[in-house]
């Protein structure tokens, strides 16, 4: 897979709306980009391979999943020996790393309302986890390795997964229902 600079592969779609982008959302896409490169740090090369294998493949996924609304590659991977394969600190790269475009969606589909928004959104992320889940177990299986420890991290991984996914979910919307209400204009 070619790897990109995150805010080219965002680029292509922000420019096929037209909509000039805005200071905040250029940063906000230079910082998500700068995010993902420290995130994605990934080595397969690491002393717990098959935790970066899954890292690997859940982020692949995520990027075929995110591709028609964010462009290629919007989930970039790059590897670093140096990175903590827990299951707990990969499935917290995983949900920090997915869960980081939301606003890129959100700003993609502004005809949405925000419980649309993130039902969507978690929905095409959800299935790049999945997606991605299920080739490094299938990997993992192939290799006659997905037994014992392993097996038990993966499980451990994609539990701490989905229960970061519902915390995001719950976070956004409490979030929502703090902010102030905003007038309506007059006439």
């Amino acid at each position: 897979m070619a790897i990109t600079n995150l805010s080219d592969a965002l680029r292509p779609a922000q420019a096929t709306t037209g909509t000039p982008v805005s200071v905040r959302e250029q940063a906000t896409t230079e910082k998500n980009s700068a995010i993902m490169e420290a995130q994605l740090q990934v080595s397969i090369k690491s002393g717990n391979e098959p935790m970066s294998l899954l890292y690997k493949t859940a982020l692949e996924a995520i990027n075929a999943e995110l591709e028609p609304t964010l462009g290629p590659n919007a989930a970039q991977s790059t590897y670093d020996s140096d990175l903590d394969v827990s299951p707990e600190a990969t499935a917290d790269r995983i949900v920090k790393g997915s869960t980081a475009f939301f606003d890129a969606f959100r700003g993609q589909n502004p005809q949405l309302n925000d419980e649309d928004a993130m039902t969507e959104f978690m929905s095409v992320i959800g299935g790049g986890i999945e997606k991605g889940f299920e080739e490094a177990r299938d990997i993992l299986d192939s290799l006659a390795v997905l037994e014992g420890d392993i097996k038990t991290n993966i499980d451990s991984t994609y539990d701490s997964v989905q229960s970061g996914l519902q915390t995001f979910v719950s976070n956004y919307f409490d979030g929502l229902a703090a902010a102030p209400e905003q007038p309506e204009p007059v006439a």
